[in-house]
C-alpha cells in the first residue's frame, strides 16, 4: 500500500502556516499546544517531519533568517499550492473518531485493579481535566484574530501566547467554536470522573475481590 501524502497533522501544520503567516518549526510546536491541544498534539519530530514532507510536495517553502550570536532561523510559509491542498482537504471526509485516553482504558479493566489505586487515577485525572478546563475557559476568552488576513506575520517571540486582549474584539469565529467544544468536552468529562469516584469510593471492599 502507498504511503498517503498528507495526513490530519500535515493539515495541522499546514493550517496554522495558512492562519497564523511563516513560522519555524519551534513556533509551530508552540502553537499546537496552545490552540491545537483539544483535538491535535504533535511532537517536534512529528512537525519537523511533516514540514519536510510538505517541502517536497511543494506546499511550503523555506527561508532562512539570520539571528546574532545564534543559529540562523528556519521559517516556512505556505505556497499556493498548498493553500490548494489545504482547501481541497476541506471537502474531503473526516476519518472515524477515536478515543485514546489510557485512564479510560484502566477504568474498563478496573476488575484488575484495587479500589484505591483506581479512585487513586481518577482523582488524579479530574486534576488534570479542572487544569485543562480552568485554562481552555481562559483562552476562550481571547481567541486570536485571523493574522493572516491582517498583513501580519508571526514573528516568533520567545514567550508567544496566540490568546492576546490585542486580538479580543475580532477573534475567529472558527476557533471560538472550537474553544466553545473544549470547555464543553472538559465540563463533561468532570462531571463523569465525579461521578466515577463517588461510584468506585463507595463500592464494597470485598465486591471487587470476589469478581
Amino acid at each position: 500500500m502507498e504511503r498517503p501524502e498528507a495526513y490530519p497533522i500535515t493539515y495541522g501544520v499546514l493550517g496554522l502556516l495558512a492562519f497564523m503567516g511563516p513560522l519555524s518549526g519551534y513556533d509551530l510546536k508552540h502553537l499546537f499546544d496552545s490552540m491545537l491541544a483539544p483535538m491535535w498534539g504533535a511532537a517536534h519530530s512529528q512537525i519537523y517531519n511533516e514540514l519536510r514532507r510538505m517541502r517536497e510536495l511543494d506546499w511550503v517553502e523555506m527561508e532562512r533568517e539570520e539571528q546574532e550570536s545564534r543559529p540562523d532561523r528556519k521559517v516556512y510559509h505556505i505556497t499556493q499550492k498548498g493553500q490548494k491542498a489545504l482547501t481541497a482537504w476541506q471537502s474531503q471526509p473526516p476519518g472515524v473518531y477515536q478515543i485514546r485516553d489510557e485512564l479510560l482504558l484502566k477504568v474498563m479493566f478496573g476488575a484488575f485493579a484495587s479500589p484505591d489505586a483506581l479512585a487513586k487515577n481518577l482523582r488524579a485525572g479530574l486534576v488534570e481535566h479542572e487544569q485543562r478546563l480552568h485554562q481552555y475557559r481562559m483562552n476562550s476568552l481571547l481567541i486570536p484574530a485571523h493574522r493572516t488576513t491582517q498583513g501580519e506575520a508571526y514573528q516568533g517571540r520567545s514567550h508567544f501566547q496566540p490568546y492576546t486582549e490585542e486580538n479580543a474584539d475580532e477573534s475567529d469565529l472558527f476557533l471560538n467554536l472550537i474553544a466553545h467544544f473544549a470547555v464543553a468536552l472538559e465540563q463533561t468529562y468532570i462531571k463523569w470522573l465525579q461521578e466515577a469516584i463517588a461510584i468506585i469510593e463507595h463500592q464494597p471492599t470485598g465486591e471487587q475481590e470476589q469478581s
